[in-house]
């Protein structure tokens, strides 16, 4: 960073002052950089996580910066403005992959350090593909059936999403094992202790048309990025890998490609809606469960979409993260809503993309039911 001072102070008239935060959760960067504790000895107007390091706002023109404190195998690229859904919603390239920046974070603090357990079960995919259904569904035949807990507890606290700024990591730490953990992470930047201990891994996946239907709803309701572009300009973005977590293919294929390992079970958000008491069977015998035929019948019914739409544990919270005036979190379920937004030239566009990236791989998608 060019311009620095010998006591490390930068002008930053120029700079543009985004994604402040309250000058408390200073604190929870100190484990990320060197002398970051001196920090809450004057006045901090917030921070900002950057490729190479924590940016700490202080006077009304002037930072401090902070390299991060561990090495890592990983190299961080800032994406261009104009290859981000929202301006003030920092994406990074790491390992081929469009990661937010408190995933970065994440990966910067815990790749080398996390500490799994052998009775960890992680639920895992690329976003919009059936992850709050799959974690739920795993939770009931976790806790033999505890409907209770799943109508008064909210999700994120039975179910965190470990990589989440939101994510208070020492409680997740802390909690009791087994522990059911989410992450949106691909397989080539999962920690290497949940790798070298075999988790339990439940990834599910969903066609491309879908999902692409269902991120550019959630992207619109989203206030990180609260985007405004029509659904033809976001499937040009989608097609080029630039929403958060993409590649959506190459994510899909790093499992894909670990499916015959005996701790991964990869499913199909279509499967699922095809025959869903069958495939709680398969889940059920893959986390050495044994649940009698009622029993599943209830986990069905509590989680058919009708149901689960009304559920407030499982629906991100209208006042924090959510703007539901511009979508709903739960919108239709259905597979085959493509059909209301694609032209002929998006399908040729992407299924020539699914074909040359796919090829000789054996993973197919189902496009209706």
């Amino acid at each position: 960073m060019s311009g620095k001072s010998p006591n490390n102070e930068v002008n930053c008239e120029n700079i543009q002052n985004q994604d402040l935060s309250q000058t408390e959760n200073i604190e929870k960067l100190m484990p990320l950089s060197e002398r970051i504790d001196e920090c809450t000895n004057f006045s901090v107007r917030g921070y900002r996580v950057t490729s190479e390091g924590l940016v700490i706002f202080r006077r009304q023109k002037h930072f401090h910066f902070y390299p991060y404190r561990m090495a890592s195998k990983f190299q961080f690229t800032t994406l261009p403005k104009d290859e981000k859904l929202a301006e003030s919603f920092d994406v990074f390239l790491c390992n081929g992959f469009n990661l937010p920046s408190f995933a970065i974070s994440f990966l910067k603090e815990e790749y080398d350090t996390y500490q799994a357990r052998e009775d960890d079960i992680y639920v895992i995919s690329y976003p919009k593909t059936g992850t709050t259904w799959l974690q739920e569904i795993v939770y009931l035949i976790h806790s033999n059936i505890d409907i209770n807990s799943a109508l008064n507890i909210d999700l994120n606290q039975r179910f965190p999403y470990i990589e989440h700024s939101g994510t208070n990591f020492n409680d997740v730490k802390n909690m009791d094992s087994p522990r059911l953990l989410k992450t949106h992470l691909p397989y080539s930047c999962l920690p290497q202790d949940i790798i070298q201990k075999q988790c339990k891994i439940i990834y599910i996946t969903r066609n491309p048309r879908d999902v692409a239907v269902s991120y550019y709803h959630f992207a619109c309701m989203l206030k990180e990025t609260q985007y405004k572009g029509t659904f033809e300009q976001f499937f040009q973005r989608f097609l080029l890998d630039r929403p958060t977590y993409s590649p959506f293919l190459l994510h899909n294929l790093e499992f894909w490609n670990q499916r015959n390992d005996k701790n991964i079970l990869f499913l199909s958000y279509e499967d699922l809606k095809i025959d869903l008491v069958g495939n709680l069977k398969k889940i059920a015998e893959f986390l050495n469960r044994k649940l009698n035929p009622e029993e599943f019948n209830a986990i069905k019914e509590h989680c058919e979409f009708k149901n689960m739409s009304k559920h407030k544990t499982t629906a991100l919270s209208e006042d924090s993260a959510v703007d539901k005036k511009a979508s709903s979190f739960y919108r239709k379920g259905q597979v085959g809503d493509w059909k209301n937004y694609f032209t002929e030239e998006m399908l040729k566009k992407l299924d020539e993309k699914v074909e040359k990236v796919l090829k000789g791989s054996g993973l197919q998608y189902t496009y209706e039911i």
